[in-house]
């Protein structure tokens, strides 16, 4: 008898242990439902009232060109995403602008994602709290901290791939738990095929839905390994597995580099992965599920197929022409951007970590800035505050409290999170000179952090609360935090009134001549421009301005009409007439036969040859012939040898130019630091500068750059302070001033001060770092007599540098030159008392009193310099005063 008691009680333990460590049903099914859509409806309804009206900057300009002309995108492409999109954009195309259709999309993605947060928030947390309201208000903490985290809302708010990315994650999460739930022994095995399609199908949207996949194995084996962690025999296992594993991908990969292969590594390291959990697993899984899984992966992998099909119609961007399997193999793997080996660090890890992780990860939460303008506390303390004791603080105390109550739940969580975080970090392996900020590879992270906070919040009121009262006040303030993490971070993510990107893209091609060619830079100089050409956006204007000193001969104007007959069906936005050649894509042979046969641009370098085009070294000045149609466009530049040699994009910008100039108007944007030669060529007219065969420095074709920034671009959203900015769009902005700087400076060397200030005034309205100029305004209000707005900047030239000699000297000489010597006196006498006088301060005074003619103010000056330094010996300088005085006075006698 004694032993059945035992044995039931055993039985009883095992039973209770099993359940601890799958979820449970706390929430009944229709409550969770009810709460799981009330959590989509409120986030997707922000995201809808936050939405872009139009293109943003960055990808999503190309994302929505793409989804509208079904075009192919950067590398490695997002099939499913633009197919998905284009789906989207048939059903509400009528209704608002391409653009403000992919924002809606990315929005619906992100809520959905967000409401799959909540849903596996609350599967974890049954697994150690069995309370209702612990679980429900769990889950909801999560869910509106993810949805309104930096990152994660950027991305719903814009045509974005990783509001896609993060559905597809949050669903694999929770159908996994579900899987956990039912199974008993691997069975329930349709489950695990649809979280294998889901995974593949994710892929298509964006390649790094694969990040958890291993937490994802782990948390279906770890009831197997709990059981066998004991044995000797599993670790043996394990560890052999591993290290072939790992040893394979190093051999290989180094093979691979000498067979011309360089992913082999990651070819075994998948195939040697597969077989050690084949060889684990195939006694739980027959072969219909092997084939089924096959089958599926091929299945959810056939959004690919878009790419090759698409690719062969040429359509309007066509990035990678991946028409052939060798062209699809190499988009696929990115090979475009070059072969990345995790061997083969770009940067430290612990600054891939902090740089590029924790930096960006202090973003996410309770915008200190907004705080702090609404309470007057310094955004540090706030940033401090809110990052060390809500973000760090609740979730490290929410991990404590889920490790403690139960273990199994925890490590299933941690694996999810540390393959998101620090083994993201590891195999993304970010460079420290990345062109831009990278935190959309971290959200997934960031996403999976909230539960802790949430957690956290909860356990507070589970393990503290002990009386209604106090659990009301902390229920209150739980709630309460995340709302205003959202209302902090509002104007931030508002992006319903913004039209700065558009404007941009259509500012540069408005500023083109007919039928020109521009040279472009990067992403937010391309892109926009692609957009504003190809998508019939409601909010565009077009400005055209007839060809001008250019003589397009036949082939010309047989290659122009050829290319608007293409744009005319591939496109269907603003100066279709426009080719944009972008300078980084120049350095592949497919994209400079997109721009010969379909853009209209002559490339006289035979097929054969153009993929045998390799950079060149310069050992001496190189100099090019640019032999135009007519003697009047031909010319000649020299390039340096101290400019090292020319990429394929130098060679490529070097024959586009020999081939077209005076056929077509050639302008590089003002955004190339690299003209590739022409550099001394250049005239500007706003955002471009055209290619002329004369040479000079600094010039403008002042006619058209004023018609330009006075009639002909659009500012909307710039002057509107409730369109927030980011450091990007603030950046390019700049470019806008620089253009008034331009005209400003070119009246100023006129001697006309009214026009030169008028245009200078109008410069600091688009100028962020505005007291870089000061000392020039103050110099212009100077030469207006405007002595009193002279004085204020250089006034406030002196606030930011008190003790700067300079500052003081360049007001003295302002004022003196400007015949105000009374003005000038006061700072120099001012510089005296902050700065030690000196010799050179003397040298100075004696200069510039005597170059203006000021000699008794010169005297009075360096008197007062003794007094203050009676080292200085300015005896020297005096006498010479007196001489030019006394020269002066004999040469008005003589007059006289």
């Amino acid at each position: 008898m004694k032993k059945k008691e035992n044995s039931f009680i055993a039985s009883t333990q095992n039973v209770e242990q099993f359940t601890r460590n799958i979820p449970q049903r706390v929430v009944d099914v229709k409550t969770n439902t009810i709460i799981a859509l009330g959590v989509f409806l409120v986030t997707f309804i922000v995201y809808l009232l936050t939405g872009a009206k139009t293109m943003s900057f960055w990808d999503s300009g190309e994302y929505a060109t793409c989804i509208r002309i079904l075009g192919v995108p950067h590398p490695p492409g997002n099939p499913f995403y633009i197919i998905l999109g284009r789906f989207m954009s048939t059903i509400f195309g009528v209704a608002s602008s391409q653009a403000r259709i992919a924002s809606m999309f990315s929005g619906l993605f992100s809520a959905l994602a967000v409401m799959f947060t909540y849903l596996f928030s609350v599967k974890f947390i049954s697994m150690f709290d069995k309370d209702k309201l612990h679980n429900i208000l769990g889950g909801v903490l999560a869910a509106l901290y993810t949805a309104f985290s930096f990152t994660f809302w950027m991305n719903s708010i814009e045509a974005e791939v990783y509001a896609g990315l993060a559905f597809f994650i949050n669903i694999i999460v929770w159908l996994t738990l579900i899987w956990i739930e039912r199974s008993k022994d691997y069975d329930n095995q349709n489950i695990i095929l649809l979280i294998i399609y889901m995974f593949f199908l994710g892929f298509c949207i964006h390649q790094t839905s694969l990040q958890i996949a291993p937490a994802v194995l782990l948390m279906c084996v770890y009831k197997d390994i709990r059981n066998n962690i004991k044995s000797s025999r599993f670790w043996t296992i394990a560890g052999i597995s591993t290290a072939v594993i790992l040893l394979g991908y190093y051999i290989f990969n180094g093979v691979g580099q000498q067979v011309q292969i360089p992913d082999l590594g990651k070819y075994v390291f998948f195939i040697l992965f597969t077989a050690a959990l084949y060889l684990s697993l195939y006694k739980k899984f027959d072969w219909r599920f092997v084939a089924l899984t096959i089958g599926l992966i091929l299945i959810a992998l056939t959004p690919h197929i878009y790419i090759m099909v698409r690719a062969g119609e040429r359509p309007f961007i066509n990035e990678g022409y991946p028409h052939n399997l060798e062209l699809f193999t190499n988009y696929v793997l990115r090979r475009q951007y070059g072969n990345t080996s995790f061997m083969v660090r770009r940067a430290s890890f612990l600054y891939q970590l902090t740089h590029h992780f924790t930096r960006y990860f202090g973003w996410q939460f309770f915008n200190a800035e907004t705080l702090s303008s609404w309470t007057r506390i310094p955004a540090n303390l706030i940033n401090a505050f809110f990052n060390v004791f809500v973000v760090f603080g609740l979730a490290v105390y929410g991990m404590y409290d889920q490790f403690k109550k139960n273990k199994h739940s925890f490590i299933n969580y941690f694996m999810l999170f540390f393959m998101s975080s620090v083994a993201m970090v590891f195999i993304m392996n970010l460079s420290d000179a990345e062109v831009r900020d990278r935190d959309y590879f971290f959200v997934t992270a960031y996403n999976f952090w909230t539960f802790w906070m949430a957690w956290g919040s909860v356990a507070l009121i589970a393990n503290y609360a002990k009386n209604r009262i106090v659990k009301a006040i902390l229920i209150a303030v739980v709630i309460a935090l995340p709302i205003l993490n959202m209302a902090s971070q509002y104007k931030i993510h508002d992006r319903s009134k913004e039209f700065v990107a558009l404007d941009y893209g259509q500012n540069f091609l408005n500023s083109l001549e007919e039928n020109a060619i521009i040279f472009t830079n990067g992403d937010n100089d391309t892109f926009p421009l692609w957009y504003a050409q190809a998508v019939e956006e409601p909010y565009a204007k077009e400005f055209m301005r007839p060809m001008t000193m250019v003589k397009p001969d036949k082939a010309t104007w047989d290659a122009i009409n050829k290319a608007r007959a293409y744009k005319e069906e591939h496109c269907f936005g603003i100066r279709k007439d426009v080719t944009v050649a972008n300078l980084s894509l120049l350095n592949t042979p497919w994209y400079i036969r997109q721009l010969r046969d379909k853009e209209g641009v002559h490339f006289n370098i035979p097929d054969e040859k153009l993929d045998r085009l390799y950079p060149m070294r310069l050992d001496k000045d190189a100099y090019v012939s640019i032999n135009g149609p007519s003697p009047e466009f031909s010319f000649e530049i020299k390039i340096p040898k101290e400019k090292g040699g020319l990429q394929i994009k130098d060679l490529a910008v070097l024959q586009i130019v020999k081939d077209n100039f005076g056929k077509r108007p050639i302008y590089f944007a003002v955004t190339c630091s690299d003209a590739s030669g022409f550099e001394n060529n250049l005239v500007n007219v706003g955002m471009v500068d055209r290619v002329v065969p004369t040479q000079g420095k600094d010039r403008i074709d002042l006619d058209t750059i004023v018609e330009n920034v006075d009639k002909v671009y659009s500012y909307r959203s710039i002057f509107d302070d409730s369109v927030y900015k980011d450091a990007n769009a603030t950046r390019l902005i700049n470019n806008y001033g620089a253009a008034f700087m331009r005209i400003s400076q070119y009246y100023h060397n006129r001697n006309q001060a009214d026009k030169a200030i008028h245009y200078l005034e109008k410069a600091m309205d688009f100028i962020s770092e505005k007291d870089q100029f000061n000392m020039s305004l103050a110099q212009m209000y100077a030469d207006a007599n405007m002595l009193q707005k002279s004085v204020n900047y250089v006034e406030k030239e002196l606030k930011l540098r008190p003790r700067d000699v300079d500052t003081y000297q360049n007001a003295a000489i302002i004022f003196m030159n400007s015949g105000q010597p009374e003005i000038g006196q006061r700072y120099v006498l001012s510089m005296m008392k902050m700065i030690q006088p000196n010799d050179a301060m003397a040298k100075f005074i004696f200069n510039l009193t005597r170059q203006n003619g000021y000699f008794d103010e010169g005297e009075a000056l360096l008197n007062a310099l003794k007094a203050e330094a009676p080292s200085v010996n300015i005896n020297p300088f005096l006498l010479q005063l007196a001489k030019d005085r006394q020269q002066l006075e004999d040469y008005k006698a003589d007059l006289e």
